[in-house]
């Protein structure tokens, strides 16, 4: 098999294969003659991911510490052009003729990988993908053979591209219906922080205007939310357990309680895969009307309605605080006023009274 025939088979097995794009990169960069291979997604505020062969691993926290992804210190960046236009090193030096930031240049030198070529794969609302070649010191400059044979690959590397991500759209339906066949009402985000899926009932949600989508991500519209939601957003993203206390907000008047859970990740994916559900769950069985008639079925206002029925749902004292705005004292104290009015003593006695209220006949 020939050169070509070799990258075109290394391009079309990576998505299947594992390391399949290590070694992709590989045979292309030996094929034009360079040190490196890589393939990167990155937006204009966030990298993707970065895949270089041949690296120690010193070279992916340098390119993350210094910014590498912004077009102001990275002049590779800079001087990117339309997808599947060759840049090479003679637009490398206009863009380094008028680029004052010297990180990036250092950060080349310190792991020799200052020449080579790039192209732009494909772009879309996420961000973009290139592919480079990175060749040291002692490999030179690209020649127009090398050049050639790195459009070649290029071109196979973007229909890998694509497969890979046809693959990971699939995994975003598989979750979503699984999750929908169990009527939860369920946001799916992928590991570039992006809604990929959404089930019906978390499409209510949606309509309720207390969470939102802007530009592909998950907001809720009350600033206190927002800050709760994105803090264990950035939690479960890192692998990491939220410390703090569960999330209670009320959704169209009903309480509901938001959990974000992450999904175990995969060493080969673009970042389009579910990463995270956040679930929206509704505990209680009781709507207004039903809190209503349980006003009118024992002496009780409204409110006390309101906190029975989260009690009859299984929340404790202090989740029903949180849904409720207020602190678990002044529910117990609520409890107590509570428990005169009905002529119980115990929680499971208001519980089992308010169920027989609302119970049909």
């Amino acid at each position: 098999m020939g050169e070509r025939g070799l990258i075109e088979q290394a391009f079309a097995e990576a998505p299947f294969s594992d390391d399949g794009w290590l070694k992709a990169l590989d045979v292309m960069a030996t094929a034009t003659g360079s040190a490196r291979g890589q393939l990167i997604f990155m937006g204009e505020r966030h990298l993707g991911f970065n895949c270089v062969t041949n690296v120690s691993d010193d070279y992916f926290g340098d390119f993350v510490a210094i910014e590498g992804h912004r077009p102001e210190v990275n002049w590779r960046v800079a001087a990117s052009g339309r997808p599947l236009e060759i840049i090479h090193e003679h637009h490398y030096d206009a863009a380094r003729a008028v680029h004052t930031d010297e990180r990036y240049l250092d950060h080349a030198r310190r792991f020799d990988a200052e020449d080579g070529a790039q192209t732009v794969l494909a772009t879309g609302a996420s961000g973009l993908f290139g592919l480079a070649t990175l060749r040291a010191r002692n490999d030179g400059r690209t020649d127009e053979r090398a050049r050639a044979t790195f459009g070649f690959a290029a071109h196979h590397a973007l229909a890998a591209v694509r497969a890979q991500i046809a693959l990971e759209s699939q995994g975003a339906a598989l979750v979503r219906g699984s999750l929908e066949a169990l009527r939860v009402a369920a946001v799916l985000i992928d590991g570039n922080g992006m809604v990929c899926a959404v089930t019906p009932g978390a499409e209510t949600v949606l309509a309720s205007n207390s969470f939102k989508l802007v530009g592909q991500q998950l907001i809720a519209t009350a600033k206190q939310d927002h800050i709760a939601l994105q803090a264990r957003i950035g939690a479960a993203m890192r692998g990491i357990d939220f410390a703090g206390p569960d999330m209670w907000t009320r959704i169209a008047g009903a309480a509901c309680l938001v959990e974000v859970t992450s999904l175990p990740s995969m060493r080969w994916n673009f970042g389009f895969r579910p990463r995270l559900i956040v679930t929206f769950r509704f505990p209680v069985p009781i709507g207004r009307d039903d809190a209503a008639r349980l006003a009118a079925a024992l002496p009780l206002t409204q409110a006390e309605a309101e906190i029975v029925a989260l009690l009859a749902a299984g929340l404790p004292r202090t989740n029903i605080a949180a849904v409720r705005g207020t602190s678990a004292e002044t529910v117990g104290t609520q409890l107590r006023a509570i428990f005169g009015k009905c002529e119980v003593r115990r929680e499971a006695e208001l519980v089992a009274l308010a169920v027989s209220r609302l119970s049909p006949r």
